[in-house]
C-alpha cells in the first residue's frame, strides 16, 4: 500500500530503545535553566477546568485585519521540513549504535520530539493525508540551519517546524517571511529580534508573556491586597523580568532588592502571620530562587505564602518532595500540560509503547506529536497560509493554543505568539493545574 505520509531522512537513522531520561533537555536554554530528570512519578494532579484569562497585551492600536495575508496556496501534496537536533553522528557509527539502549542526555529531547512527530505522521497517514515530511538533523554540519539555507533546501517547503535555539532562528524566520510560508518555532521562547514577520509563530511564550500573565492574575485576584516583589538588578534576565512585572502601574509592590539574600530583619515587617502573604519573585536562577523559598519556609513556618515565580522554576528540586516548603504555595506558569489519563494521552502512550517499547512518553514526545498533528491538519485543510484560521485548535490533542499577533509599543507587528498559559500550583509535593 502506498504511503500517504512519507518521512524522508537526509541521514542514516538507526533506532535503538532508550530509557526515559531527562524529561526536557531543551530546558537547558529555555529561560536559561535546565529541567531536571524525573526520578519518581509525581502525584496525579487535580486539574481545574476554569481557564485563566489571557494576559493583557502590549499596546495594540492595530487589529487583526491590518495583516494582509496573500491568498493561501492549496496543493495535492505538501512538504513539511522539520529541524531537530538528533546528534546522529555521535549515536550511530558505521551503521551501529554507539550507546545501545541509552541516549546521552543532550540527545534525549530532540529524539523524543522526533519520536512524537513520527507517531503523528503515522496517525496522519492512517487518515489519508498527502504530506512529505523531511527531517533534518541540525547537529550534522551538512544540515545546520545555515547549511540548509545556503543550499536552498528549505526553499520548496510549505511549512517549517523548528526545534531550534535562539541563534538558529533568525535566518530561517527571514526565509519564511520571504517565501510566505509559516515557520513554527516549537521550543525556544526567543524571538531572535524578529520584526514584521507574520509567518513566524512562537509556540513557547516569551518571558514577557509569562510575566504579564502573572501581573494580570495579581490584578484580578489580589486587587486590594499588599504584594511583595523580590527583584535583582544585577542579572540582565532578572532585570528584564522585573521591568515586565512592574510595567503595569496599577499594581504597587513592596519591593525587596535581592541581589544578595535578604535578611530576616528586612523581611519580618513585610509579612503578616494572620493573612496569606503574596510574593512575586522576578528571579530566574533556580538555585537562587530555592534559597529564597527556603528562607520563607525556615524563618516563617507559621506564615502562609502564595509565591509567583518564573517559568524556569519547574526544575526546582523541592517541588515534588513532600514536606518541602510546606507553608508555601508555589505558582509557576507554563504553556503546556499533557494529561496522560485523557483519551489522547492514553492513545499516544499506546502507540509509543508499540513503536518504542516504553509506556511512559516524556513531555517532548507529546509536544512533537501535537505540533506535527495540529499544524499538518491546518496545512492540509487551509493550505499554506492558514494564519487566519489559527483559532481552529479543537483538533490539537491537549492544548487550546491562543496564537495572536504580537506588537511593539508603537503598534507595529512583530510576529505571532502563543499566549496560552497554564498555571501549575505546587504545594507539599503535589500540584494542580489551572
Amino acid at each position: 500500500m502506498k504511503k500517504h505520509v512519507k518521512l524522508i531522512f537526509l541521514f542514516t537513522l538507526l533506532f535503538v530503545g532508550h530509557s526515559q531520561q531527562a524529561e526536557a533537555q531543551f530546558w537547558k536554554k529555555l529561560f536559561g535553566k535546565d529541567e531536571p530528570k524525573r526520578k519518581t512519578p509525581v502525584k496525579k494532579p487535580a486539574v481545574k477546568k476554569d481557564k485563566p484569562a489571557a494576559p493583557k497585551t502590549t499596546t495594540n492600536t492595530k487589529k487583526k485585519f491590518d495583516i494582509n495575508y496573500p491568498k493561501s496556496v492549496t496543493k495535492q501534496r505538501y512538504r513539511i521540513d522539520v529541524l531537530v537536533p538528533l546528534y546522529l553522528d555521535e549515536l550511530v557509527v558505521d551503521g551501529k549504535p554507539v550507546n545501545k539502549g541509552r541516549f546521552p542526555d543532550k540527545a534525549v529531547s530532540g529524539m523524543d520530539f522526533y519520536e512524537g512527530l513520527k507517531l503523528a505522521a503515522d496517525t496522519l497517514d492512517g487518515q489519508g493525508y498527502n504530506i512529505d515530511v523531511y527531517v533534518h538533523d541540525i547537529t550534522d554540519s551538512k544540515h545546520t540551519p545555515e547549511a540548509l539555507l545556503a543550499k536552498k533546501i528549505l526553499d520548496s517547503s510549505d511549512l517549517i517546524i523548528g526545534a531550534v535555539q535562539s541563534q538558529q532562528i533568525g535566518g530561517v524566520a527571514k526565509l519564511a517571511n520571504k517565501n510566505k510560508v509559516n515557520f513554527i518555532s516549537a521550543l525556544s521562547p526567543s524571538d531572535a529580534d524578529t520584526k514584521e514577520n507574520p509567518y513566524f509563530i512562537l509556540m513557547q511564550p516569551s518571558l514577557e508573556t509569562h510575566c504579564k500573565w502573572i501581573v494580570d492574575r495579581l490584578g484580578r485576584k489580589y486587587k486590594n491586597k499588599k504584594t511583595v516583589l523580590y527583584y535583582r538588578n544585577s542579572v540582565p534576565v532578572d532585570k528584564e523580568a522585573y521591568e515586565y512585572v512592574t510595567a503595569d502601574k496599577d499594581i504597587s509592590y513592596q519591593q525587596v532588592l535581592a541581589n544578595t539574600l535578604p535578611t530576616k530583619q528586612q523581611l519580618t515587617p513585610l509579612f503578616d502571620s494572620n493573612s496569606v502573604n503574596v510574593i512575586t519573585v522576578a528571579v530566574l536562577d533556580v538555585a537562587y530562587a530555592e534559597s529564597l523559598l527556603q528562607q520563607l519556609s525556615q524563618w516563617f513556618p507559621q506564615y502562609d505564602f502564595e509565591v509567583y515565580g518564573m517559568p524556569s522554576w519547574r526544575s526546582l528540586s523541592g517541588l515534588r518532595k513532600t514536606g518541602s516548603y510546606a507553608n508555601v504555595t508555589i505558582n509557576i506558569t507554563a504553556p503546556f500540560y499533557f494529561d496522560g489519563s485523557t483519551a489522547s494521552g492514553q492513545s499516544i502512550a499506546a502507540m509509543y509503547k508499540k513503536a518504542y517499547g516504553s509506556s511512559k512518553p516524556g513531555e517532548m514526545v507529546y509536544r512533537g506529536y501535537e505540533t506535527m498533528y495540529w499544524f499538518a491538519y491546518l496545512l492540509n485543510k487551509y493550505g499554506t497560509i492558514f494564519n487566519e484560521k489559527l483559532n481552529d485548535n479543537g483538533i490539537a490533542p491537549f492544548t487550546r493554543y491562543e496564537i495572536k499577533p504580537k506588537w511593539d509599543a508603537s503598534g507595529n507587528l512583530l510576529y505571532n505568539e502563543n499566549m496560552h498559559v497554564h498555571l501549575y500550583r505546587y504545594k507539599d509535593g503535589s500540584f494542580t493545574v489551572e
